[in-house]
């Protein structure tokens, strides 16, 4: 195949990529069905950023950097080709519309494809540009072929739970990642290099449909919030943060993005999140390995990449759509600045790009980056003044472009951003300077902290989960003092930069743990997860290190492979389903989760009902989980009491509408949402409906008045 395009020159190439431009346009008028959904995709998702390196010639980067760079470039061009489109308005009464949509970013793909073609046509190729091995025997062959199955059983799994609630294709699935893993390792030398790259997509794409594809609608927490926010910018073709004032609203991730994808695809906007973000964050975990096969083996690095997929976060990761396209930049971004064979200039270049992308796609992670950005791109200015007693300047462009891009930002758009992050520093502060006792201690941090911390167990597989999870961080911490001890070794292995990198990560993760209140205000299993591209190959390196201690260093593969699957089992909650305590949100029909975020279309159906018929703006009661119900709706102005059952057994409301869910209806359980999820049986709160009249019923929900 590589033999027949050898003399595949920049022309044809050119042609090829606008020509799939130009069918899948034509997809697009014509709403061909599935076909329409897959190309715009593919080429929308793929070719913008092709082009971008195409124009900065980068055409000899290793296949794999120029794939995750295309479809983060992609990212950025969509999110700020749609931010112009958008401030067109009032001339375009409607600029995300489709017709607009799809003329401008059709003009803005064919200038690029000419400046591509201009600045490549003597010396393109297209077999170098792709440079894959594809040479393969026969053990090499299925080794790489077997983990393209985990998304299919997926696919299948979560058909036959959403409709049967039967969880065996799902199970199985999760029992053969882990089965899988082992035989690779078993077998690494009969592996193919490309085997790892595609087991990690394959294993990565799978946990993500495993829980974009529960339930016919989106599930979680804040992602209700995200999904008003998309929904806004669809229904008015057109973004204003003034719609709904929120720093929510001011992450194009969240408004613009999946904007742009729905009005091209036509696909339903609930499956813009369950699906193509699905796609979109299967591509994170390859950034990872790539940083890590800089500095590891790949079979080590690709193990480093599964520490990042096995984290709670990974398998929830579609229940926080902003910080899923924000990892993807600042993980992209990081790639770059470690990438020795991209120029300067054009490293520069791409760094700025995917920070301002970064920026404004969520504010939390970018906050992150930026501490961990600024000492690591200063560290030539400390080493001239350290050891050569000069000045050195060489980033401080980037720095002073980045400053004066975050100050337009949030002058602009997002200055509610700056306020919700200048109120939990304010907030950290005061805790830090108040007296301390135990129970302002205890108060003051989040559960993950205080489970981290032994303080606080909840059952044996929470005690599991928690020893698992202070494993892999005492690790991480070995191989940091590894580091530390044979520095002149690691330093000249990894570089000063990253080991930076990994010396700020640490210390962000302890001053979660010391600092008061800031556990609660952002979540440090998302600062784990984020700052994950410095620690996973620190984690291979405690590894080897407590392997060499205990003088079997070969069994360093054993000792990682025992961690990261019972993290994997941890992520998965499949300790809790072998211990008898279903938990999980989407193979356990009774699981706690699942109880909580499930949502049923009858559910959604009372909500409906409930925003047609309301009388005089009547508050509505129900439990907590009713919460997700009315914000998929976007029933904002629900006047909706969630605390009714938490304090009140007895007294019936003197008026109003009570909801009642299909957890309240089929299980006779109300769900209540403390520091954990707490579920108790409906009977207790029975004097409540005394005198009280069904007034609606879909069989999933129920309308009292």
């Amino acid at each position: 195949m590589m033999d027949s395009i050898k003399n595949f020159g920049m022309k044809k190439w050119i042609i090829t990529l606008l020509s799939i431009l130009f069918l899948t346009d034509l997809l697009v008028i014509l709403d061909i069905p599935y076909l329409r959904e897959i190309m715009v995709f593919i080429t929308f998702t793929i070719i913008p950023g092709l082009l971008i390196l195409h124009i900065l010639r980068l055409n000899k980067l290793d296949f794999l950097k120029k794939l995750v760079l295309s479809v983060g470039l992609s990212l950025s061009l969509l999110i700020f080709g749609g931010l112009v489109l958008n401030t067109l308005y009032p001339v375009i009464v409607k600029p995300l519309s489709l017709i607009s949509v799809l003329v401008f970013f059709n003009i803005i793909l064919i200038i690029m494809a000419l400046v591509a073609y201009e600045r490549n046509k003597h010396d393109f190729v297209l077999k170098k540009f792709i440079n894959l091995n594809l040479k393969f025997d026969g053990k090499s062959t299925s080794l790489m072929i077997a983990p393209l199955f985990f998304p299919v059983l997926a696919v299948i799994g979560t058909f036959y739970m959403n409709n049967f609630e039967n969880n065996i294709v799902l199970l199985t699935m999760l029992l053969l990642i882990p089965v899988y893993i082992v035989v690779l390792a078993l077998f690494r030398k009969n592996v193919h290099p490309s085997t790892y790259p595609v087991a990690l997509w394959s294993i990565g794409l799978s946990i993500l449909l495993l829980y974009g594809l529960t339930s016919s609608h989106i599930m979680g927490r804040d992602i209700n919030s995200e999904y008003y926010c998309f929904v806004l910018t669809l229904n008015n073709s057109h973004w204003n943060i003034m719609d709904f004032y929120n720093p929510y609203n001011a992450c194009l991730s969240l408004n613009i993005l999946p904007a742009i994808y729905q009005v091209l695809s036509g696909l339903n906007p609930e499956y813009i999140f369950k699906l193509y973000n699905a796609f979109i964050a299967s591509f994170i975990p390859l950034i990872l390995y790539i940083v890590a096969r800089k500095y590891l083996p790949k079979n080590y690095a690709f193990l480093a990449a599964l520490l990042f997929v096995f984290q709670i976060f990974f398998f929830n990761l579609l229940g926080a759509i902003r910080q899923e396209i924000a990892i993807l930049f600042f993980f992209l971004a990081f790639m770059v600045i470690f990438s020795s064979e991209i120029g300067r200039n054009k490293q520069k270049l791409l760094f700025l790009i995917l920070m301002f992308s970064l920026i404004v796609s969520h504010y939390s992670t970018a906050y992150v980056a930026f501490v961990l950005m600024v000492p690591i791109l200063l560290l030539p200015f400390l080493k001239g003044l350290y050891h050569e007693r000069k000045l050195v300047y060489t980033n401080f462009d980037i720095i002073i472009v980045t400053l004066i891009f975050i100050a337009i930002w949030y002058i602009l758009y997002a200055h509610i951003q700056l306020s919700a992050g200048t109120q939990a520093v304010q907030s950290t502060i005061a805790a830090s300077t108040a007296p301390s006792n135990t129970s302002n201690f205890a108060s003051s941090k989040g559960d993950f902290v205080l489970g981290v911390l032994g303080i606080k167990l909840k059952s044996l597989p929470n005690t599991l989960s928690v020893i698992a999870h202070d494993l892999i961080f005492g690790v991480i911490v070995i191989g940091f003092i590894e580091i530390v001890r044979r520095f002149k070794y690691y330093n000249e292995k990894f570089s000063t930069e990253f080991l930076m990198g990994v010396g700020l990560s640490l210390l962000l993760l302890v001053m979660f743990v010391v600092l008061p209140y800031i556990s609660l205000a952002y979540d440090p299993a998302r600062l784990f997860f984020q700052v994950l591209i410095f620690l996973a190959p620190i984690f291979i390196i405690g590894c080897m290190a407590i392997a060499k201690f205990i003088k079997k260093p070969k069994w360093d593969i054993a000792i990682i492979l025992l961690l990261i699957i019972s993290l994997f089992s941890c992520a998965s909650y499949l300790q809790y389903h072998f211990l008898g305590e279903p938990y999980s949100a989407t193979y356990d029909s009774n699981g706690t989760v699942r109880g909580e975020v499930f949502v049923n279309g009858s559910e959604l159906a009372g909500v409906t009902w409930l925003q047609n018929n309301r009388v005089d703006n009547l508050p509505i009661y129900g439990d907590m989980r009713e919460t997700s119900r009315f914000g998929l709706a976007n029933f904002r102005d629900a006047n909706l009491n969630t605390t009714f059952f938490q304090w009140n057994m007895t007294v019936p409301s003197q008026s109003g509408y009570i909801y009642l869910g299909s957890l309240n209806i089929n299980k006779n359980e109300v769900l209540q949402i403390y520091d954990d999820i707490q579920i108790t049986d409906m009977s207790i709160y029975s004097k409540i409906l005394q005198g009280k009249n069904v007034i609606y019923d879909s069989g999933g929900s129920q309308i009292w008045t």
